[in-house]
């Protein structure tokens, strides 16, 4: 059951990609279809825009206007990201609330956010960016292992372009936490009448088929009829080629255990498809 749905704002004029609005388009379709409440958050981290770097002598006054005018600059990035929230809930007519903090840690905050929510929607690419110059720039990877290690989850990265949600390829490895994915996934319903397919890849034939009639079985359980496809490929490769080709809106994504500490929370295949993904990831760790 969903209820209350927190969407993570970055500024619509920040540079490079910005996945802000399609993230807010698919809070709204899920929060009418649901009859969820949204909660809207942004975080300003001024100490990043405020730093200049070596002022010299006699530059005091000039560094000063300059410091103000990027502050003024992010309140004002800040607000229009508020404002194009509060049209796009007032015309979907859901119920809204909006948070906005100015501080260091900004994932710290939506970590706390997300631990009174069902479900948390975010940008891909451009979370907490305001294209003020100065401010922090985070690494799509970073940013998502900082969420999902501080308890976010589940948690739906939002590509570039919003797209209805009619084709979801659930990519499903057997391992503990891709199983936790998958069940989170099955369990929550977000879009029943979405045509669903279980990928499983890699060497071991006999073994990922056994893999795949489990998952199978799961969902029957669930109300939910599935396909399954096997590819003997590397799944770092063999996911997105695979989501592209189905023609996939949706890519479900768990991780698989690994020595370094991005590796270890989100996996290998996970990385590559943050990294190169232009569709929505459903993740939950």
């Amino acid at each position: 059951m969903i209820r209350r749905i927190l969407l993570g704002l970055g500024g619509l004029e920040a540079q490079d990609a910005c996945y802000t609005e399609s993230a807010t388009q698919m809070a709204i379709e899920l929060a009418l279809r649901h009859g969820a409440s949204l909660t809207g958050v942004t975080v300003a981290d001024l100490r990043h825009v405020q730093r200049l770097g070596p002022v010299p002598i006699g530059g005091g006054s000039a560094a000063a206007d300059l410091r103000h005018h990027r502050v003024e600059q992010m309140h004002e990035r800040v607000e229009a990201a508020i404002d194009h929230f509060h049209q796009a809930c007032r015309d979907a007519a859901i119920a809204y609330e909006v948070r906005r903090e100015e501080r260091r840690e900004p994932f710290d905050y939506l970590t706390s956010l997300a631990r009174y929510h069902d479900l948390t929607v975010l940008g891909l690419r451009g979370l907490f960016e305001f294209g003020v110059e100065g401010e922090s720039h985070y690494d799509p990877v970073s940013s998502l292992v900082r969420l999902i290690t501080g308890g976010v989850r589940p948690m739906i990265a939002s590509g570039e372009t919003h797209r209805k949600i009619r084709r979801v390829l659930v990519a499903y490895s057997g391992s503990n936490e891709s199983a936790k994915t998958m069940r989170r996934f099955a369990q929550l319903g977000l879009w029943p009448e979405a045509t669903i397919r279980i990928a499983a890849f890699g060497p071991d034939h006999e073994r990922r088929q056994r893999h795949l009639q489990h998952a199978a079985s799961y969902f029957a359980d669930h109300g939910v009829e599935v396909e399954l496809e096997y590819q003997p490929t590397d799944p770092r490769e063999g996911v997105l080629q695979v989501a592209h080709e189905w023609s996939a809106d949706l890519v479900v994504m768990g991780n698989s255990n690994r020595t370094l500490m991005a590796r270890r929370v989100l996996g290998d295949t996970m990385i590559e498809a943050i990294r190169r993904s232009d569709l929505p990831l459903f993740l939950s760790q």
